[in-house]
């Protein structure tokens, strides 16, 4: 069961009894607004009551939010660079924006008269032909990577194959293809290669029981929980940044 509320200073708010929900809590999504989930015995009006009462937390968690994605778009001064690739802004009267791609290299030729940053759709943009220049590295970077740890544990993909996927950093499947994301170059070298053992493991082990974990484990050498937990306080969004790792 839901229920919409506005709350002054806040506006909408939606509510959601949740059958396994044991305490209220409140959550700020990016896009669908403030969310509040609650015991199944208790009544929306409690819900409500819990936020008013935590209305300056809210606040604070919005204001955050908010001022990391202006960190996280990308303008004329951002930086973006990785083991091979940079990226350049330059100014072009001629165009509105444009992207070119010449080895590693990406620049974004764009019009200061007609471009807004802010926007959008000049995010989406940049970050497409980011990804476009991150996939032609990781041919090049990741693998090798591969072709290394694959055959120093004799564990082989029937094909490896470059994505672009923003959910998940890998993937094997039922006919033993691995694929990579390129944004896996966002990542240190030792987090690339325990992606890569990680789905190397599951070429023997389709799903994650424990004779996976096992031998993810002894393929990291004892490290695969202390890795999991490293690789989790990572982005695989697209964001400026210095990903050179030196």
């Amino acid at each position: 069961m839901q229920r919409h509320i506005s709350v002054p200073g806040l506006g909408p708010v939606l509510i959601s009894k949740i059958s396994n929900a044991r305490k209220l809590k409140i959550r700020i999504h990016p896009e669908k607004g403030i969310l509040v989930t609650i015991p199944k015995r208790s009544s929306f009006r409690e819900g409500e009551k819990f936020v008013l009462k935590n209305i300056e937390w809210i606040n604070d968690k919005i204001g955050l939010i908010h001022t990391q994605n202006n960190e996280n778009k990308f303008n004329q001064d951002s930086i973006f660079i990785t083991r091979n690739s940079k990226l350049h802004f330059d100014v072009d009267t001629r165009v509105d924006i444009k992207a070119i791609i010449k080895g590693f290299d990406l620049t974004i030729l764009y019009n200061p008269l007609k471009i807004d940053f802010q926007a959008q759709i000049v995010q989406d943009f940049i970050k497409e032909n980011i990804l476009r220049l991150l996939k032609k590295e990781a041919k090049l970077v990741i693998s090798k990577r591969y072709s290394y740890l694959a055959s120093r544990h004799q564990l082989h993909a029937s094909k490896l194959s470059f994505g672009k996927a923003a959910t998940r950093w890998g993937t094997c499947n039922t006919k033993n293809e691995i694929r990579l994301s390129c944004r896996l170059l966002l990542l240190p070298d030792h987090l690339i290669d325990y992606v890569v053992l990680n789905e190397l493991s599951h070429l023997v082990h389709k799903n994650n029981g424990d004779e996976f974990h096992q031998l993810l484990n002894s393929l990291t050498n004892g490290h695969s929980a202390a890795l999991n937990k490293e690789l989790r306080t990572h982005s695989i969004h697209i964001k400026p940044g210095n990903y050179k790792f030196e």
